[in-house]
């Protein structure tokens, strides 16, 4: 078993809820930043070779060594206090709130949310998504979420909790669910997505442009839209200075007519990815992408 299927597992999971439920904050915190420290110090497991290679190419492939394995050891700190505030907070909706705060982009989005204008909505890997997300439901967003198909045992458990809180979540992969997601989106409904996990075996010609290399990224949510003629807008969450979370929104993407069907998807997928660099880029550290974006760089020894 891989550290990244480990990690996925319905044990580690519940390890961490534990954690998020049971210990007080300062020991929950320290507990996060230790083990961030010490998953991140072996240098040759799976999880930290993907971890330093995807922080070499947002951070400008500048690092040295030292810097990249230091940037792992703080994107794994993060992720820990980003698992221990979601599985402390999650059914605390008074704490919740003050931890992330109701702001105006937020408004927009819920609002828009609930018009009839059917929008797909792509996010990153970025920060504490799961606990913005909860508080966008809990504000009265109205969308389903697409889920990653064949999920671990720890997606299983995830995903129960994501349902707990009001989540429409449907399932990549299920029989007929693309047509039923086009015509969700054409009767005006909001369908959000994640867009920056790699996908295995990709052929090459369908590599499309992320900070400037190429790389195997999902493309089926750009022949949903299309299909269903709808915009996107790129979401995501972060952590402020002072410990909270935010959240931010594009604007509307409209996409473009190219020369064919697969130049409409590759050149579209661009524009979207684009968005999402910018975003990575504010907060390059926070981004939870524990899968090499860049496959081809693992033989490089980074």
């Amino acid at each position: 078993m891989s550290m990244q299927d480990f990690f996925n597992s319905k044990l580690s999971v519940r390890f961490s809820i534990l954690i998020g439920r049971y210990l007080p904050k300062k020991w929950g915190y320290g507990f996060g930043r230790l083990l961030g420290s010490l998953i991140g110090s072996v240098n040759q497991w799976d999880i930290n070779q993907s971890i330093r290679l995807n922080q070499y190419v947002v951070q400008g492939e500048k690092l040295t060594r030292a810097e990249l394995i230091q940037s792992t050891k703080n994107v794994l700190t993060h992720a820990g206090r980003c698992y221990y505030d979601l599985y402390h907070y999650i059914d605390k909706p008074k704490e919740l709130n003050k931890l992330v705060p109701m702001t105006e982009q937020m408004e927009d989005f819920i609002q828009l949310s609930n018009q009839n204008q059917g929008y797909l909505v792509v996010a990153p890997h970025l920060s504490n998504f799961d606990l913005v997300v909860s508080r966008l439901v809990r504000g009265g967003f109205n969308g389903r979420v697409l889920s990653y198909p064949n999920p671990a045992s720890g997606y299983q458990l995830q995903n129960e909790i994501r349902k707990s809180y009001g989540l429409k979540l449907s399932h990549l992969g299920d029989s007929g669910i693309e047509k039923e997601i086009i015509d969700y989106l054409k009767a005006g409904g909001v369908v959000a997505t994640g867009v920056d996990r790699p996908v295995p075996r990709r052929k090459k010609r369908h590599y499309v442009n992320f900070f400037g290399r190429p790389s195997p990224l999902p493309l089926g949510y750009i022949t949903t839209a299309l299909a269903a003629d709808v915009p996107i807008i790129v979401v995501t969450a972060y952590m402020l200075p002072d410990g909270r979370y935010g959240f931010k929104k594009s604007q509307p993407i409209h996409l473009r007519e190219f020369d064919n069907k697969l130049e409409n998807i590759l050149r579209n997928a661009e524009r979207v990815l684009e968005e999402i660099e910018l975003f990575i880029k504010q907060t390059p550290e926070q981004w939870l992408m524990y899968y090499p974006a860049w496959p081809e760089l693992l033989d490089t020894g980074l």
